[in-house]
């Protein structure tokens, strides 16, 4: 049986790169379209406001495009990174600061057939670790785009977070981030976070 109490507002009062790790292993459910799919989080980045230059608000300051990265926490920062392609961010820090966690790969639970229609995918010779392995493969399949901005995700009932599965500290690995180039040192930050068992088996895109 599915464990889907909703994680608490409080848990995103926190700098990114701690909710980042702590995020692994809990489910994301999406209720859009009266369809449910519950998956498993396997991979998160962090991205940690005004000091760091891989964030948004780091490279462009504050502006109405990073306003939600400053507001109430708990909240999707999405934004598109190609025509169709979203990637989703939760707010999380702590008062007065700004910054956010980006969800980038899930393991499916339930609701594969849903993932696999919107995906457009056989429900043939698929391998569930490589199907959501990348944020807009995560957008695409659970319907999330731009249009979702800024929505509540504790307390709304289309998409939310709930505790799942606790995951010990010895199987997270930290490694850099990726496709931030342009942010001088901070790409060197240790900032993604991956459950161990899952590194090997899903290619990063």
């Amino acid at each position: 049986m599915l464990l889907l109490k909703k994680l608490k507002r409080s848990f995103f009062n926190h700098h990114p790169k701690e909710v980042a790790p702590r995020l692994l292993g809990k489910y994301i459910v999406s209720k859009i379209e009266a369809k449910e799919i519950v998956a498993k989080i396997v991979e998160t980045e962090c991205y940690g406001g005004e000091e760091d230059l891989g964030c948004h608000v780091g490279r462009f300051g504050r502006t109405k495009r990073t306003e939600p990265l400053f507001g109430e926490i708990g909240r999707a920062y999405i934004y598109p990174v190609h025509i169709n392609t979203y990637c989703l961010n939760v707010v999380s820090h702590k008062k007065g600061e700004a910054g956010g966690v980006l969800i980038r790969a899930l393991e499916p639970i339930k609701g594969i057939d849903i993932i696999l229609k919107n995906l457009g995918r056989s429900s043939e010779n698929f391998d569930r670790r490589k199907l959501l392995n990348g944020p807009g493969k995560v957008c695409k399949a659970l319907k999330i785009d731009k249009s979702l901005n800024g929505i509540d995700l504790v307390e709304g009932d289309k998409l939310y977070f709930t505790v799942g599965e606790k995951v010990k500290r010895e199987k997270i690995v930290a490694t850099p981030r990726i496709n931030i180039p342009y942010a001088g040192e901070c790409k060197d930050w240790l900032w993604r976070f991956i459950i161990k068992d899952n590194e090997e088996k899903r290619k990063i895109i």
